[in-house]
């Protein structure tokens, strides 16, 4: 499958992600084929392709006819300028001929050799007046295919299975020892003898899903950051604290049009409207806004720390209880940038779901990986691991980790390419190459302490991984102290 696609060029900003639409010309060397296949891999509406072709052709043929007319606007100035070499009279200001009025695209040189300057002033002003409509009509026209193509996933990679059934997702690997359920509390029985409190006196505070944490949950939520950081850094990714909010140009280069309904956060105020951060991946991913990246420098490996704030709309009645789905909580991700060429973004896949597993390893919580199958997959993703924690108290595993190779996905749209920017050298391509990128989660600090609660629980308390003691100054229990919630 090819992933590497070509530039995508628009006169407009803040284009949200799509597919090269030079994929869609197959005259052009594209491919439409493997895009119905996508399509139909995604479960999704194979008839679109052919629909965005169509739009695509009858804005290509405005194109061309503005750009014919503005070579004739050209010819009737040059004509205008040998006239007037030659001393001709401007002659009077005839009628033009009905017939030349309606092959403004293409009039013979020796037909404009025959208007007075005068008449051929005219021309022009009616040809730049037509072509001021032509491109009027093609703004239009590139909206609406442009729109459509924005319901065009990602070319998504064939070991996805075909399908949107999630029970189908193909269990890659296990690890850990499963405990068994009798006599288990679950994550929101045993938090809520810890100090957290979700009920009453959080929502009437903040409203659905709010919640606070007091004492040694603090110190847990603190521990896991500071331990998964520097996890990170010892693994060569640089830190990075972003900015929590983006303006809607940033924003709408780096997310799907339905964020913007079912997760992102308006901040309405002085100035313009922002939207609050739904993970760091999108300001770290903005950040490289029409970036060259040399070779050599690749890859580079980001360790974004963030608040994450999200509507959480279409969750409705999911995980309502607890911490584990919320409106506003800390992540730890990974964020990788990688050449196009040589399978080098799939090999930072696996280097990336290791790095997770690693880090859950080393917290020895039992987990699966799976690879989620092409109908569930986001617009954004080619393919996407998940790594899933076991929670004994329900028997079931439940994702922590989200790991997703995007291609040029997202860099198309953010002009993150390859190369130094200064022109194009003796035998380079004109093709525009765009780097990969890449996100995974590392530690949704919420869900991570849900798991640890369950996989640590004692009769006395939650026993405190070793992994994090030295980040939670040496504690080893972190005792009841209160009764379980009712």
């Amino acid at each position: 499958i090819i992933f590497s696609l070509l530039f995508f060029e628009t006169k407009r900003s803040g284009l949200l992600m799509v597919l090269d639409i030079l994929l869609f010309r197959k005259d052009k060397g594209g491919n439409p084929d493997l895009v119905r296949e996508s399509q139909r891999r995604r479960c999704q509406d194979v008839g679109v392709v052919d629909r965005v072709i169509a739009i695509d052709d009858e804005w290509r043929k405005l194109q061309g006819k503005a750009d014919n007319m503005r070579r004739m606007a050209g010819l009737c100035s040059k004509t205008i300028a040998d006239k007037k070499k030659k001393k001709e009279a401007d002659g009077e200001d005839l009628p033009l001929p009905g017939a030349l009025l309606q092959t403004l695209e293409a009039l013979p040189k020796d037909q404009l050799d025959t208007l007075t300057v005068t008449q051929l002033k005219s021309l022009s002003k009616l040809v730049d007046q037509e072509v001021q409509k032509v491109d009027q009509q093609a703004v239009e026209v590139e909206q609406r295919r442009d729109k459509l193509l924005g319901t065009v996933g990602n070319i998504v990679h064939e070991d996805c299975k075909p399908t949107a059934d999630e029970d189908q997702n193909d269990v890659l690997r296990t690890w850990g020892e499963k405990k068994p359920q009798a006599g288990l509390l679950n994550h929101v029985d045993l938090m809520s003898k810890m100090g957290m409190e979700t009920g009453e006196v959080a929502t009437k505070v903040a409203g659905g899903r709010a919640f606070f944490l007091q004492g040694q949950l603090v110190q847990l939520q603190l521990g896991l950051i500071s331990y998964a950081m520097n996890f990170l850094i010892t693994k060569n990714y640089t830190s990075v604290y972003p900015p929590f909010f983006m303006t809607k140009d940033a924003m709408g280069s780096v997310a799907q049009l339905a964020d913007f309904d079912d997760q992102l956060y308006k901040v309405t105020g002085e100035g313009d409207d922002k939207y609050l951060i739904a993970t760091s991946e999108q300001p770290i991913c903005a950040f490289h806004r029409n970036r060259w990246f040399a070779e050599k420098e690749l890859p580079i490996r980001y360790a974004g720390w963030s608040t994450c704030f999200r509507k959480e709309v279409g969750s409705h009645g999911k995980d309502t209880l607890g911490i584990f789905r919320v409106h506003q909580f800390e992540k730890i991700e990974q964020f990788c940038i990688t050449t196009n060429k040589d399978n080098k973004s799939w090999e930072m896949m696996e280097e990336m779901i290791r790095v997770a597993e690693e880090f859950y390893q080393a917290l020895k919580l039992p987990y699966r990986v799976v690879r989620i199958v092409a109908g569930a997959l986001n617009d954004a993703a080619a393919m996407k691991y998940d790594l899933e924690g076991f929670f004994p108290a329900s028997q079931a595993y439940r994702e922590l980790v989200s790991c997703s190779n995007c291609t040029d996905f997202q860099s198309r749209s953010i002009s993150a390419r390859l190369g130094s920017g200064l022109g194009k050298a003796p035998g380079q391509t004109q093709a525009k190459e765009h780097v990969h990128m890449l996100n995974s989660t590392l530690c949704a600090i919420t869900r991570v302490m849900c798991c640890i609660c369950e996989n640590y629980q004692t009769a006395e308390g939650v026993v405190v991984p070793e992994a994090l003691r030295p980040y939670m100054g040496g504690l080893e229990i972190m005792k009841f102290v209160a009764p379980p919630s009712k």
